[in-house]
């Protein structure tokens, strides 16, 4: 069934609400309420549920979600074994003031650009230790996750030549103000999670302020890194990690087993607000889906497009599209279908036509308040994942605007 311009209303409706409650998870599911009541009317409460229970029971859906939980735990293990903090007193040598800092998580980001969650979880353990040491905000470490999206721009503002703009030039206020210190990593300005289970007494991990082990740190993140760059799974790498800090701690009474797992619960439990907004995001994924959002935007816009102008044109919708639904390869998938043959017929450039396709689902990743790579990113920093998102916008703007003019520069040139 075809909704016509009524499937323009559940994404707005949802941007709408989140911009005016600064929530990603209620105005996530008020989305996927909104879709399944224009599809089905009152009845809307069986498909809906029918919805939830396919998200959570699909394979792929599963697997980010128990990856993430499980980073969760890693990370609260590396915390109690100091193993943090000794890889941050040795990087705070190197890294002397806030822009060293920056571009040194830059270059992290680039060389670890293996796989985006591995890129995202590791940068962000690395440094934001150290980066709190240097007053660097956390919004801005977010922001640099992703040197290779936004290449140019993201150097520009590690090197301190791109000016603080919006949010970012506030959170720099804040933290002159007073110093980043959290006591203990749970996301500020997020929703606490605590667990109780039977004879279990769980102590989030403080802040170390003696000298901690760099091998803690170093041997299972290598581990982690080595694993998914040899077998390209970073379940199995994470796990492997797990196993790795217990073989290493334990013996060394760094920590108990009891303890150990205390932690590990702990960890997990702290990232389910995380797992709550991947799981929301996965159902208006598949709802904007169901009601045809892709190709009516497209075909919307095809009669406006020639040779000269459709590589940009085609940029701007697959970004918007993929901003409004955090859908990257779903996206593509239908929009390589009509652009392939669109392009060959007005005689443009089909190779150009589809750097523009990919550009604009990194674009949507990259800005998009619930995509998988926002929300890791604020998790991992420890950050409220609008705050993030809203903080890089200016920046996600500036880049696109380049992306506009260089596929304009191409498209006119027949480049």
């Amino acid at each position: 069934m075809q909704y016509g311009v009524l499937c323009l209303l559940p994404p707005a409706a949802m941007l709408i609400f989140a911009l005016k409650t600064k929530k990603s998870f209620e105005a996530l599911i008020f989305g996927t309420l909104i879709a399944y009541l224009i599809m089905y009317k009152a009845a809307f409460i069986g498909p809906w549920c029918d919805l939830l229970l396919s998200e959570i029971s699909n394979a792929d859906n599963q697997y980010i979600l128990l990856l993430c939980g499980l980073f969760g735990g890693f990370i609260f293990l590396l915390r109690e074994a100091k193993g943090t903090l000794g890889f941050s007193n040795l990087l705070s040598r190197f890294c002397k003031n806030e822009r060293i800092t920056m571009m040194m998580s830059v270059f992290l980001g680039i060389i670890i650009f293996v796989d985006d969650y591995l890129n995202i979880m590791t940068v962000g353990t690395c440094m934001k230790d150290v980066c709190d040491k240097r007053k660097v905000p956390r919004q801005a470490l977010a922001y640099m996750f992703y040197p290779m999206a936004a290449l140019l721009v993201v150097i520009l503002f590690a090197c301190k030549l791109m000016p603080k703009l919006g949010k970012m030039k506030d959170a720099y206020t804040d933290l002159e103000k007073k110093e980043q210190t959290p006591e203990h990593p749970k996301m500020h300005n997020a929703p606490s999670v605590d667990i109780a289970m039977a004879g279990m007494s769980v102590d989030y991990p403080p802040e170390n302020t003696n000298a901690g082990n760099i091998l803690d740190f170093l041997i299972p993140i290598g581990i982690l890194i080595g694993v998914t760059v040899a077998t390209q799974d970073m379940m199995q790498a994470i796990i492997l990690a797990l196993a790795s800090c217990m073989i290493l701690y334990l013996p060394r009474k760094k920590m108990t087993f009891t303890r150990y797992v205390e932690l590990f619960f702990a960890g997990f439990a702290d990232i389910l607000p995380v797992l709550a907004i991947l799981l929301a995001s996965f159902m208006i994924k598949t709802a904007c889906g169901e009601m045809g959002l892709s190709e009516y935007v497209i075909n919307l816009c095809v009669p406006y497009m020639n040779a000269k102008t459709l590589a940009a044109i085609i940029f701007v919708v697959i970004a918007v599209l993929t901003f409004v639904t955090s859908s990257f390869w779903g996206i593509e998938a239908v929009a390589v279908s009509i652009v392939v043959p669109l392009a060959s017929a007005l005689d443009a450039n089909v190779l150009l036509a589809l750097g523009a396709v990919v550009s604009g689902g990194v674009f949507g990743s990259h800005a998009c308040f619930y995509s998988d790579a926002t929300v890791l990113s604020s998790a991992t920093c420890e950050i409220d994942n609008m705050s993030h998102a809203v903080s890089q916008f200016p920046y996600v703007l500036i880049s696109a605007a380049l992306a506009i003019a260089g596929f304009l520069i191409c498209g006119i040139f027949a480049l």
